[in-house]
């Protein structure tokens, strides 16, 4: 998998190229576009968060949608039950989520491969499960009525669709910034070099294990931030949020994104976001028309559409 630093510039180029035409969108949008810029920027901080660790850590996750949901129902709770605002609730869910990280990290970092997969699978489908048969998590119904951010304090209303869309913004211009930093850190060139090698950093002394359960702790906190902000947007939270194959969703943005980059997770969230909403209002079998597009782009657009990028960029010098 290729690293996330392989082309700053155009990195760069493509965040402000996204997020100039959400502003845009959003400011000259009415509520139905708003609603989607803002599910649009939600899952692309799901996105980033499952490819920092598939190109950082060398780590394919498929139980990833129980951080996302950990983020929801935990922001749920708190306001609900504990009278917490959902803006100081969104911070707790990253610290718990990433503790929670932490502690399965470190138990499942080191398997290889398809090991990890069906682990992290299998502690996805434990979670959904659990929350399924939950009375105090709702069960099946899930929780409703939460509220969002009550920022009224310095004259902001979240209860706009305008105001709340440049909120999920903001944090995920936090988010981008956050890794970009990672990337260029000690802590971001040891994970290259352990994705590239880790029996060799092994046999060396490195810490393996110890940098990859940061990766992954890390990954599930973003995650949770996703999961905390969807249950604002909407209002209400349910077990569906958590099953495996939102997960795969998420590996599948990132897969036309692009892996290994940033900007081409939230251009992969961004496409097939979109692309999902428009196929689904004209045509019955629209995941037939989106498996065959996913398909082509695994077998001959390896780099997605990030690499196609790459390439049009080097033509035009």
């Amino acid at each position: 998998m290729r690293a996330v630093n392989h082309n700053p510039q155009l990195r760069s180029q493509l965040f402000f190229l996204l997020l100039f035409s959400a502003i845009i969108a959003n400011i000259f949008g009415g509520y139905f576009t708003r609603f989607f810029v803002a599910e649009i920027v939600i899952l692309s901080i799901f996105a980033i968060s499952l490819d920092f660790i598939a190109s950082r850590g060398g780590m394919v996750s498929l139980g990833h949608a129980m951080f996302l949901g950990i983020g929801a129902y935990t922001t749920a709770i708190l306001s609900l039950n504990y009278g917490i605002s959902p803006f100081a609730s969104t911070f707790l869910t990253f610290i718990t989520a990433c503790l929670i990280g932490l502690i399965i990290a470190y138990f499942i970092v080191l398997l290889d491969g398809i090991f990890f997969i069906m682990v992290t699978l299998a502690l996805g489908e434990m979670f959904n499960s659990w929350v399924f048969t939950s009375d105090y998590l709702g069960g099946s119904d899930g929780i409703s009525g939460i509220m969002r951010p009550d920022l009224a304090f310095i004259g902001i209303d979240t209860n706009s669709p305008l105001i709340f869309t440049f909120y999920v913004l903001l944090w995920l211009i936090g988010i981008y910034y956050l890794l970009i930093k990672i990337t260029d850190a000690p802590l971001g060139r040891n994970l290259d070099a352990i994705r590239q090698n880790s029996n060799r950093i092994s046999a060396i002394g490195g810490y393996t294990r110890a940098y990859k359960a940061i990766a992954f702790s890390l990954s599930a906190g973003i995650a949770s931030v996703a999961g905390s902000l969807y249950v604002q947007l909407n209002g209400f939270i349910s077990p569906e949020l958590t099953h495996w194959t939102v997960s795969g969703e998420g590996l599948i943005m990132i897969i036309v994104g692009g892996i290994g980059s940033i900007s081409g997770a939230i251009l992969g969230a961004t496409v097939v976001h979109i692309v999902q909403h428009e196929l689904s209002s004209i045509i019955n079998w629209w995941m037939l028309v989106i498996g065959f597009g996913f398909i082509f782009i695994v077998l001959f657009m390896k780099d997605g559409l990030w690499g196609l990028l790459e390439k049009i960029q080097k033509k035009l010098r």
